[in-house]
């Protein structure tokens, strides 16, 4: 999970058609809530990622619903409010389901800050707060084969990647020629751009990445080089932003 902005309401959501849509509701139960003009800017918010567990709800096996995060059972009042809505997989909406969020608090990425409530065991989120403890539960974030497993996968790539950083940098070292420098610029480049916000569970990413000796050494390498540009600059910055704490 990673801090997220919310987009400005669209400019649909009046005052009067808020009113209207949330009395549609209370009387026929339809889905009010299930309009291009909500879910797309939802949807950009976060990119095209589910808001608690991140992974991609743009692909053609996965689709976005829009999660209520007061839940609309018992606060039908809300069902429509900008404010109170989070684009979700199916999985994570299902998990949380009627979740009271009053009196059993969880983290929402567009109010909370993640960092200060979760930390990263080898791919699995332990929590720093009772409130990080409650969204994992609530939204099984922990979740073995679902959540976990993915994890694992896409952060032991990102580490077979660094390797081959590793070694391309080994063979520019050995001869500076402008075919390896650039091998080994844009791995670099390629690597932080897997660990930027819009990248699918970018707070793993950020987080292994920044805990790796090996890329540190790379870094430094490269900057020792004179071969850190502003791109890479930009990149590095926004990832080190996603990461939590590693233990």
């Amino acid at each position: 999970m990673i801090k997220l902005t919310r987009k400005p309401k669209p400019s649909f959501l009046t005052a009067e058609k808020v009113i209207e849509l949330t009395e549609e509701f209370k009387e026929k139960g339809t889905n009010v809530w299930n309009n291009d003009l909500i879910k797309i800017p939802l949807l950009e918010s976060s990119f095209k990622k589910c808001a608690y567990c991140e992974c991609n709800i743009s692909e053609e096996s996965k689709y976005m619903e829009v999660e209520h995060f007061e839940d609309k059972s018992n606060n039908p009042d809300r069902v429509i409010e900008w404010e109170n809505l989070l684009p979700s997989c199916k999985r994570c909406n299902g998990s949380k389901s009627a979740h009271d969020v009053l009196s059993t608090p969880i983290v929402n990425p567009y109010i909370d800050n993640p960092n200060e409530h979760f930390y990263l065991r080898p791919y699995r989120l332990k929590s720093k707060t009772k409130k990080g403890q409650n969204s994992i539960e609530v939204n099984d974030l922990n979740n073995s084969l679902k959540v976990v497993r993915i994890r694992f996968d896409i952060g032991n790539k990102l580490e077979e990647t660094i390797e081959d950083a590793e070694e391309r940098c080994q063979l520019y070292f050995e001869n500076k020629i402008t075919r390896r420098k650039n091998r080994f610029v844009n791995i670099i480049k390629s690597i932080l751009y897997e660990c930027q916000p819009h990248s699918i569970y970018s707070a793993t990413t950020a987080t292994i990445l920044h805990t790796n000796e090996i890329f540190k050494e790379l870094v430094e390498k490269l900057k020792n080089e004179d071969l850190w540009d502003s791109e890479h600059d930009e990149l590095y910055n926004n990832s080190i932003e996603l990461t939590l704490e590693y233990a």
